[in-house]
């Protein structure tokens, strides 16, 4: 497996108690990790009726009026919801200048109010997204504990080493329209500008439209992201590389331009999964990462 590139891993073996496969598997990942901060899964068990049906309540959500979706609008006071085309310039958090992205978003906090964050606000007539939506927040938390266990064991670590700090996890669920383009965008602009995620892991259900995800690599070459049908796309966050001493790494990434020729076709959407752990864990070096040094 060359350092350079995204693989694609089957947790099949894992889900299924393969012992000899879970080995193969968890080797894999810890490669991945340590040496890439990105791959792609599939096999993950996630039902397909449930991705589907999140699928498509999420394009009808974003073909409605600007009016209905900012009834529940992001702001700093509730930092999930509706957040408009050009309102953010993620770029700007690395402390590069770059025009606003071309996306506009909707982001789902976790359920509950004992969180740290702010509750849920609801739509009113839109049931059916808002269900799916549900189904597939709760379809990818069960995904994001299974993949915290393999990274578990590949550091060495009981697989329920994380348990017991994201079960009240305030994990964000976020939808990204990227619309196609019937003008020339600014010079510098972006669909998504370059950018590390914050949280532990991140979970990318895509579709392969062009203008799509590019990863930087180890050779400083963006290198596209491309998934095979029913594959995720996942990476490591800001977080996970500190709790981890930097062993494992997170990559930086962005989302570019169609081609000119095909911008005006070249609607594309992805649904983006942010593991956070909970509010009160504590933050330090994992015991099996520390290096030699520290002793």
């Amino acid at each position: 497996m060359a350092e350079s590139e995204v693989p694609l891993i089957s947790i099949k073996p894992y889900l299924e108690g393969d012992a000899e496969g879970s080995k193969k598997v968890i080797e894999q990942i810890k490669f991945a990790g340590e040496k890439v901060g990105f791959m792609m899964i599939c096999d993950h068990g996630v039902p397909q009726d449930i991705i589907d049906e999140n699928w498509k309540a999420t394009r009808a959500y974003f073909d409605l009026p600007r009016e209905k979706k900012m009834e529940v609008p992001m702001s700093k006071d509730y930092m999930y919801g509706y957040s408009g085309f050009e309102d953010e310039t993620l770029a700007a958090g690395i402390g590069m200048d770059r025009g606003a992205d071309l996306k506009e978003s909707f982001a789902l906090g976790p359920p509950g109010e004992d969180r740290g964050v702010p509750p849920r606000k609801r739509y009113t007539g839109l049931d059916e997204f808002q269900n799916a939506s549900d189904r597939y927040y709760n379809a990818i938390v069960d995904l994001a504990d299974k993949l915290l266990e393999i990274f578990a064991l590949a550091m060495n670590l009981d697989k329920d080493w994380f348990k017991n700090k994201t079960d009240k996890h305030a994990s964000a669920l976020r939808a990204l329209n990227y619309p196609a383009l019937t003008e020339v965008p600014k010079p510098g602009t972006l669909r998504a500008s370059e950018h590390t995620d914050y949280g532990t892991v991140t979970i990318l259900l895509q579709e392969n439209a062009p203008g799509g995800l590019q990863v930087l690599n180890k050779g400083g070459t963006w290198q596209d992201v491309q998934t095979p049908p029913g594959a995720f796309v996942v990476n490591i966050g800001d977080l996970f590389q500190r709790w981890t001493n930097d062993l494992w790494k997170s990559t930086m990434h962005r989302v570019v331009l169609p081609p000119e020729d095909l911008a005006a076709q070249a609607r594309r959407q992805s649904i983006a999964f942010f593991q956070n752990i909970n509010a009160d864990a504590i933050v330090e070096c994992i015991p099996t990462c520390l290096s030699k040094s520290c002793f």
